[in-house]
């Protein structure tokens, strides 16, 4: 158990020694944006508003699953952040990962490829102030390919929303 631990945290950075080397920035393998972004998302007070985040990665790479085990990679972790008001009312909803035995940990991971869909329940309480809200969506992951994994990496998504309590 001391050795994967040990691995967890090293890892990562033994496999990146040719960007050690280099000027050129890491790669950005992996892409976050809110589903229909643009405008403020209208949310009545005490009612549940479904917020989606999606992954964009390129080709030939992948993240850890929400639900990753412990003792091996980085698992995505999705955290709201910004109005005191505005919080998770259940579990993040995900696709269902990939499961693939990583010798570097010696253990099951789980993955997701290409354009994984995170659902984010979020909700205000009954009765809050009206008014604009702007909350933050922050995805922790740690990308890799089949010969090369990056640090985690935390990215940070804007949300607007419009909070009304005349419902």
């Amino acid at each position: 158990m001391y050795i994967q631990e040990l691995m967890k945290i090293f890892l990562p950075l033994l496999l990146v020694p040719a960007l050690a080397g280099s000027s050129a920035p890491p790669p950005k393998p992996v892409r976050w944006e809110i589903v229909g972004g643009g405008g403020p998302r209208t949310v009545f007070a005490g009612k549940p508003l479904q917020v989606v985040l999606a992954a964009d990665i390129a080709e030939g790479w992948y993240i850890y699953s929400l639900t990753q085990k412990p003792g091996g990679p980085f698992p995505l972790r999705i955290q709201l952040a910004g109005a005191a008001d505005v919080g998770l009312l259940g579990p993040i909803k995900a696709p269902k990962p990939t499961t693939k035995f990583d010798p570097n940990f010696g253990i099951e991971t789980e993955l997701h490829r290409g354009k994984p869909r995170f659902s984010i329940p979020l909700g205000v309480p009954a009765g809050a102030r009206a008014g604009k809200r702007e909350i933050m969506l922050s995805a922790r992951y740690q990308a890799c390919s089949e010969t090369l994994c990056l640090p985690p990496r935390t990215e940070k998504v804007a949300v607007s929303l419009r909070i009304r309590n005349d419902r």
